[in-house]
């Protein structure tokens, strides 16, 4: 007999799409002798569907936990999200929609959908304020390092500091007035490559 249930473990486990929409619209009907062939018909499948079907009511029959596990899968959240939850309920009540006519759990669908928008506008409004004018204390900074203004990679910073450390580090100069000169540029650098550590939370 075929029944609800089954109907919905073909639609989880059969790949062509076609089928997938037909089962989705086909209410089982209440009848002892409805077999597999019967169904076919009803859902006027042709010869290469009816194929496809009857190799996927086949791997039903060999392993029917499988399959209903499968079934199963396809309601289940992927996690414990909440979004994830109601992505899952979304989908049964879609496939239920398919034969009831009943849509109105879209209506709640609108609700995910602002979230989500509003997590990406908030992303953007990071990004943005990420991005801002850099202050006077950030440009001297960046100037220390000799780096462009906005710099957001802090790898390039990091790699700035290495190289103007090696450019400018006392032990590189004999000359007492070109040491102290160092000493100062080095501690400015020095100072700078903290400011960014601490604005990246490094």
């Amino acid at each position: 007999m075929i029944t609800k249930m089954l109907i919905e473990i073909f639609q989880a486990i059969v790949e062509d799409t076609q089928i997938k929409r037909l089962l989705g619209f086909y209410t089982a009907p209440n009848k002892q002798n409805t077999d597999i062939e019967t169904l076919m018909n009803e859902l006027g499948l042709n010869a290469k569907q009816k194929e496809e079907f009857r190799k996927a009511y086949k791997d039903y029959e060999q392993n029917p936990s499988e399959a209903e596990q499968k079934y199963k899968y396809k309601y289940e959240p992927k996690s414990n999200s909440a979004f994830d939850k109601f992505d899952a309920y979304y989908q049964k009540f879609e496939d239920k929609a398919k034969e009831t006519g009943d849509y109105r759990h879209r209506e709640y669908a609108k609700y995910r959908n602002q979230s989500d928008n509003q997590n990406q506008q908030n992303q953007q409004n990071q990004n943005f304020n990420f991005k801002a004018t850099p202050s006077a204390e950030e440009k001297k900074h960046c100037e220390a390092l000799e780096i462009p203004l906005g710099t957001a990679d802090f790898e390039v910073i990091k790699t700035a500091y290495k190289t103007q450390m090696k450019k400018y580090h006392p032990d590189k100069f004999s000359e007492e007035d070109k040491k102290k000169h160092a000493e100062a540029l080095s501690m400015r650098i020095n100072v700078a490559y903290d400011f960014f550590k601490k604005k990246f939370n490094k």
